[in-house]
């Protein structure tokens, strides 16, 4: 039972984090096209160069990324790789 919420734990994470992955790069794409790198500091946390390029997302059409949900992703992930470390009763 433990092993198996632990691999339903890490693979929440995992998903959740290419779902960030995904996120970050259509919402920057949309708006710094070849140069998305640029936005790269905005994929961890968030800065206020990130929140004015926000504004723009009612024109980008894709809500503004929120770097929580790759905190929370990784947080649920390395949660799952402990309790899978944990012997089964």
């Amino acid at each position: 039972m433990r092993r198996r919420t632990a691999q339903i734990l890490i693979l929440l994470g995992a998903g959740g984090g290419i779902i960030s992955v995904a996120w970050w790069l259509l919402f920057f794409f949309q708006l710094l096209g070849q140069n998305v790198k640029a936005a790269s500091k905005c994929f961890y946390q968030t800065h206020a160069e990130c929140e004015i390029v926000g504004i723009l997302e009612f024109f980008v059409g894709i809500p503004f990324y929120k770097p929580e949900l790759l905190w929370i992703s990784m947080g649920v992930f390395f949660v799952g790789l402990i309790v899978f470390s944990f012997p089964s009763d």
